[in-house]
């Protein structure tokens, strides 16, 4: 979709968008998280005999503020040539005050790269305090996913994430999104206050919610990994507790997650659920982000006793000593019964655990490539679906633009008239689409074929399902999506619900 202006005018009329907009004329600290605008640091042992005390706490977004409000820019430019020539190469300079009442530089906040994502919404709350009209404040930490969302949905370019170790293009990352919400609200004639009641009030209601309502059934059964330092936050969290986490990208909103804390302990202590999809997260200290919920604390499940177990002890993951990062690889349904076998042998009762139904496991079919995808899942739909070999067209030559043509996978009721092309339906095979990012990139690759071709109707299939995007005004959205896994597709009542949508005769009638 684009921003509806007409929407836009009756959002800022109304009592909520004018009192949001009045709360981002005079930002507090409190729009933010406190881990990620407090900081405490040490002073230098050969300075420690000048300072009363050796730690120190101070605001960030006053630092950064007070620093930065004398400087004066023209244009966006040389807000960014600031950011990057003086703020992240010098550092932002902390004072304190010492035994004599003078204050003192006690130290430059900024000299590692981390320094520059793990606190980014304090940095730039304090950079938009003292220039509002060229930095907004960045307060989707540990939400990137949901800054994805808005800017999908407006189609606002989101510059490429950096890799987990491109840590000074990390640092940077904050001005590539600054720089196009600038373009953004440059465009509709926005004031900073405004473009941030859009960003954090107004485009809310495109945001996937991270709770525990609606949850889908469990695909998958993922391990992730804590430290010593997470352990108060697994032991004192409840059913109702939503928190980021460290996962895998593959990791889907359902899923059930098995909590094993590393050091000292080496114990499986809980079972949670994923309320969010897997993400990549340019600020986030590991990179790969989730949100889990609804945690559920059971005995403890030793490695000892994971090493010993005869299926469990076999596992890589096992043998590995859970070396690597957090989520890295799944557990199959029978390798997680076997976990709670483990529990219910410790008296644990497992009647409000979560569980996958047998019958959403994958066909028992040996998927290699694409064309396996097609041949042993696909086709066989087409054929439950009603169609016929000849109702299809595979690898339809489709002129995109100037000397350049493309293949949509499967075309049905197709006009093959040159300049006239056309289908009715375009369906799009992969092999895998766990990674969110390629189910992003396949979406927009069958949305460029079905607008092309003038489809009502597109549909995506991989291994793990089929995914169907009926068109709304002309157009496909990728949250207006039904999917479902090849097993629930055995059930009658979910077959028919595809059935409806793209069987033979709603398609080609």
């Amino acid at each position: 979709m684009r921003f509806n202006r007409f929407i836009w005018d009756l959002y800022i009329q109304s009592q909520r968008g004018k009192n949001t907009i009045e709360q981002f004329l005079h930002l507090s600290n409190d729009f933010i998280e406190p881990w990620s605008r407090t900081v405490d640091f040490q002073i230098l042992d050969e300075f420690r005999d000048q300072f009363d005390s050796e730690k120190f706490t101070f605001e960030l977004p006053e630092a950064t503020e007070e620093f930065a409000s004398g400087k004066n820019f023209q244009n966006l430019h040389e807000a960014d040539c600031y950011y990057k020539d003086v703020l992240i190469q010098d550092g932002i300079p902390i004072e304190v005050s010492d035994k004599t009442g003078n204050k003192r530089v006690g130290l430059y906040f900024g000299e590692s790269d981390e320094d520059w994502y793990d606190y980014i919404a304090g940095i730039t709350l304090g950079l938009y305090r003292a220039h509002p009209d060229f930095f907004l404040p960045y307060n989707f930490q540990n939400k990137f996913n949901q800054l994805e969302d808005i800017h999908q949905a407006f189609n606002i370019p989101l510059p490429p994430i950096p890799g987990k170790n491109k840590k000074e293009k990390r640092r940077y990352y904050y001005l590539a999104i600054n720089q196009a919400w600038h373009e953004f609200r440059t465009l509709h004639g926005l004031s900073p206050a405004e473009m941030c009641a859009f960003l954090y009030d107004f485009a809310s209601q495109f945001i996937t919610p991270m709770n525990a309502s609606d949850l889908p059934d469990p695909s998958k059964v993922w391990l992730v990994t804590g430290t010593a330092e997470d352990f108060n936050i697994v032991e004192n969290a409840t059913q109702d507790t939503v928190t980021p986490w460290g996962g895998n990208s593959a990791i889907r909103r359902g899923d059930i997650v098995m909590m094993y804390i590393v050091n000292p302990y080496k114990y499986i202590h809980s079972i949670w659920r994923a309320c969010s999809d897997g993400f990549v997260d340019p600020f986030f200290h590991y990179h790969n982000a989730i949100w889990i919920c609804g945690r559920i604390k059971i005995p403890p499940i030793y490695f000892k006793e994971l090493k010993q177990h005869p299926l469990l002890g076999q596992k890589p993951a096992v043998k590995g000593n859970f070396w690597g990062p957090s989520g890295k690889a799944p557990f199959t349904v029978e390798e997680y019964e076997a976990v709670l076998e483990l529990a219910k042998n410790k008296e644990q009762s497992l009647s409000n655990f979560p569980k996958i139904p047998r019958n959403h496991e994958l066909p028992q079919v040996d998927l290699q490539s694409e064309r396996d995808v097609e041949l042993y899942l696909i086709e066989p739909f087409l054929v439950r679906l009603g169609f016929k070999e000849g109702d299809w067209i595979r690898q339809m030559p489709v002129r995109m633009g100037r000397g350049e043509r493309n293949y949509p996978d499967y075309a049905f009721g197709v006009n093959a008239k040159r300049g006239e092309e056309s289908a009715k339906m375009i369906l799009e095979s992969k092999y895998q689409l766990s990674a969110h990012r390629d189910f992003i990139d396949s979406f927009f690759q069958t949305k460029s074929y079905a607008l092309r071709l003038q489809s009502k109707i597109m549909a995506m299939a991989a291994k793990e399902g089929v995914w169907v995007f009926p068109q709304n005004e002309r157009n496909f959205e990728i949250k207006k999506v039904i999917y479902r896994t090849w097993s629930e597709l055995e059930n009658p009542d979910e077959f028919h619900t595809i059935l409806s949508l793209i069987g033979r005769s709603n398609v080609l009638n």
